[in-house]
């Protein structure tokens, strides 16, 4: 097996390469969108565009919990998420014919650029509309080899029991929104618990007896052995299914129109 010094070189190499194929792609997205442009038609859709493009969408550190920059990013959530539905760690209605899978590491800066790009905006228009529904698995990445080897369970578990009460996709991106520099250590008891007191509505003692539960650290681990089974390249990866059959698993910073065109694949 490879020793952790060797993973961890492995992974900053493979995320240099997805960051090189993203910038590729943000410029054949931008010819696309001058040739074609974009029409939006909703209010929230632009109050969520408005937001991404304020927050950057780089890789270095968001604001800290319970600053006034955090707030904002609160505040950016919550309307994104406002009236959809919730359950365990599934966004958007369960009619929904086509569902989105992303297995993602909540430290991965590659899996911040991704929630606060193309995801947002898949969340502002296919989940919000009922077509699409997004369901987020663990996979570490990043985390790996971080000062803190144990913390990657107790992060992901920390999202999951905010599922337990319907809140799993705001934990999920206020992280990502709110995510510290990588290999830091910023990951600490303090963090997680002050990204739960962002959510409206969650219950805080409940959420913090469950965030331990050792049945969520057992389905965050089972996610990532069959992630690492399943020889996915890195994080986020991404598996489009629906009527038509799924997708292969791809890895990497999607562009909302790779995520479009993922979408009419399996519709």
């Amino acid at each position: 097996m490879a020793s952790r010094t060797k993973q961890k070189e492995e992974a900053r190499a493979r995320r240099l390469a997805e960051e090189q194929a993203r910038a590729e792609r943000a410029q054949r997205a931008r010819r696309t969108r001058l040739l074609g442009g974009v029409v939006i038609a909703a209010i929230v859709v632009v109050a969520v565009a408005v937001a991404i493009s304020t927050s950057g969408g780089g890789s270095g550190a968001g604001p800290a919990p319970g600053t006034s920059g955090a707030k904002a990013e609160a505040t950016t959530v919550n309307s994104l998420l406002s009236g959809i539905p919730q359950s365990g760690e599934t966004l958007g209605s369960p009619s929904a014919k086509v569902t989105v899978i992303e297995y993602g590491d909540l430290e991965c800066p590659i899996c911040r650029d991704f929630a606060l790009g193309a995801e947002s905006q898949l969340i502002a228009n296919q989940v919000r509309s009922g077509k699409v529904k997004l369901v987020y698995k663990s996979f570490e990445t990043a985390t790996q080899g971080a000062p803190n080897p144990g913390v990657f369970s107790t992060q992901q578990a920390a999202a999951y029991a905010a599922g337990l009460q319907g809140k799993a996709w705001n934990y999920i991106l206020l992280f990502y929104h709110e995510q510290g520099k990588e290999d830091t250590g910023y990951v600490t008891p303090n963090y997680l618990d002050a990204l739960a007191s962002q959510i409206p509505g969650l219950n805080y003692s409940q959420w913090r007896s469950q965030s331990t539960s050792s049945t969520l650290a057992s389905q965050v681990q089972a996610e990532n052995q069959q992630a690492r089974s399943s020889n996915y390249g890195g994080t986020p990866t991404i598996i489009f299914q629906g009527p038509k059959g799924q997708t292969q698993p791809i890895s990497g910073d999607l562009a909302y129109a790779d995520v479009q065109h993922g979408i009419q694949l399996v519709s």
